[in-house]
């Protein structure tokens, strides 16, 4: 049965036709006319109810997600350091307040699998790694499907999303849902510009390069007990110029003196206990430390493939099973991957070092080297489907050689 706003249309659709049909020479032309024009009507009279629909879903959501009154976030690193303001935002505009776990992505998610073995289900939502979602969150069944619960017109539209699609960086492209990337399509080296000079960093044609012994006792770096250390190391294996080779001689041989300490790193970078990182990731303090004429300073060297990756747990979201506050989870996972969600990320985080997978969002804050240009293509080896246990292999192996070297 038709409402009365699709009857009119279909009435007001039978006197065209009509006209049409009177002055068409051939039976072939007013068949598509006819069909033409009922297609039409039918998608006019179904806008509306589609729109009013969501509407009254979305407003009935929003009362369930305030009668809760609260949302549980369990963060990584990035988030936790860099994403208060856009919560502040959600609850500016819902009257929800959030919680927000701090520290690395690992020590979170070794609380909530503890938690919920003990059967307390605390948290909504995760904005935790690819990594530590394919490897322990979704083993342990600790997620649930992410799909079934996207309903904003904004975020379901694949249109309006890079590549016209959804990502997901899981096995089973399902429950870790990828909304920001970083563009990799160079090498990241920051160094102490009163020690070094650009030109000595320019200098280093290929990767191996930087194995040569005038770099000895100068190179500092992230270590594997750094959720990003980790990420660095197990991205490096697989990039053609590098490779696990020189993953093995960079945390062996290399003379390379490690910390999982980021503040202790920034420190000897400025104070020029060591002149440089070649390997570099979640840098946004060394940024304001730039800005502000410390004598710290970026390049990039030339990397042979271009590719984004979701970058650390800034990358992804995922909703866990048995939320203690359900709608309002649902609601913040679409707002958040809005037009309007998205927007905030870009303009309330200084110096993003990523950007959101979203098309119609503004650059805003987005470091000049993170922006995808227009019309390039990108692999995208985090979402392809199996990459999870080749990471998970190449981790065990790199590991393993961290462990060699302590020995």
């Amino acid at each position: 049965m038709l409402d009365s706003h699709a009857q009119k249309h279909h009435r007001n659709l039978d006197t065209r036709i009509g006209s049409v049909v009177g002055r068409c020479p051939t039976r072939l032309l007013v068949l598509l006319v006819l069909f033409f024009f009922r297609a039409a009507a039918a998608f006019a009279a179904a806008a509306p109810q589609a729109s009013a629909n969501f509407e009254q879903e979305w407003a009935k959501l929003i009362a369930a997600a305030k009668q809760e009154g609260t949302l549980s976030v369990a963060s990584g690193g990035a988030p936790s350091r860099q994403y208060r303001p856009v919560m502040d935002a959600f609850t500016k505009k819902f009257g929800i307040n959030v919680e927000v776990s701090t520290g690395n992505a690992i020590d979170t998610v070794n609380r909530v699998l503890a938690e919920r073995k003990a059967g307390r289900y605390t948290v909504d939502v995760a904005l935790i790694s690819v990594r530590e979602n394919q490897q322990r969150l979704v083993p342990s069944e600790s997620v649930m499907p992410f799909a079934p619960l996207l309903i904003h017109p904004e975020v379901v539209n694949t249109s309006l999303w890079y590549g016209g699609r959804h990502w997901y960086g899981d096995k089973d492209s399902k429950f870790a849902f990828i909304y920001h990337a970083a563009v990799e399509d160079q090498y990241e080296v920051w160094f102490n510009s009163d020690k070094l000079k650009e030109a000595d960093i320019l200098s280093v044609k290929k990767q191996t390069d930087i194995f040569d012994p005038r770099w000895k006792g100068k190179i500092q770096g992230q270590g594997m007990g750094d959720p990003s250390g980790i990420r660095q190391m197990i991205d490096s294996y697989f990039e053609p110029d590098r490779g696990p080779d020189w993953v093995k001689t960079y945390l062996t041989s290399a003379g390379v003196t490690f910390s999982d300490d980021r503040r202790i790193l920034e420190t000897w970078l400025v104070g020029g206990r060591f002149s440089v990182q070649f390997v570099s990731t979640a840098e946004e303090e060394l940024r304001a430390l730039a800005k502000k004429g410390l004598p710290v300073k970026q390049v990039f060297l030339p990397k042979e493939a271009g590719m984004i990756r979701a970058a650390g747990s800034g990358c992804c979201i995922s909703a866990f099973a048995n939320p203690p506050h359900p709608n309002a989870a649902k609601l913040f996972v679409n707002w958040f991957l809005s037009k309007e969600g998205q927007t905030l990320t870009h303009m309330m985080i200084p110096n993003i070092d990523r950007s959101s997978l979203r098309t119609d969002v503004p650059v805003g804050q987005v470091v000049a080297d993170q922006q995808r240009k227009p019309g390039k293509q990108y692999t995208f080896p985090d979402a392809e489907p199996g990459i999870g246990a080749k990471h998970e292999e190449a981790q065990k192996w790199i590991f393993k050689i961290w462990e060699s070297r302590q020995k």
